[in-house]
């Protein structure tokens, strides 16, 4: 086993040792994110990076340390995936969706 292998293994132990004690259908739906590896923690950062506000190719390319190109193309990839974003040549926004918790009074 190369070095850089044995090396994510070890910084990622207690992360495996947590997936294995999850429920067969959590673990389902985050094997598909495995699949795809590096790419979706990328997809993860440029999808915060414009949940707030749209931003230019290369705003988002500067915030996520990655190529303009590969900032569109990721995007391109995710709208065709199904997911809600909004672009046009030079900038992209994609809202959260997130669910907020409301407290009563």
């Amino acid at each position: 086993m190369y070095k850089p292998t044995a090396d994510r293994l070890k910084e990622g132990a207690l992360a495996i040792e947590k997936f294995r004690t999850l429920a067969d259908s959590e673990q389902e739906w985050l094997l598909e994110l495995l699949r795809v590896g590096k790419s979706a923690i990328l997809a993860l950062k440029i999808l915060d990076a414009i949940s707030a506000n749209p931003l230019t190719f290369e705003e988002i390319a500067d915030i996520c340390e990655c190529n303009p190109q590969t900032v569109s193309q990721m995007l391109n990839a995710l709208e065709q995936g199904g997911m809600t974003i909004q672009m046009d040549e030079t900038s992209a926004y994609a809202p959260t969706g997130r669910l907020r918790k409301l407290v009563r009074r």
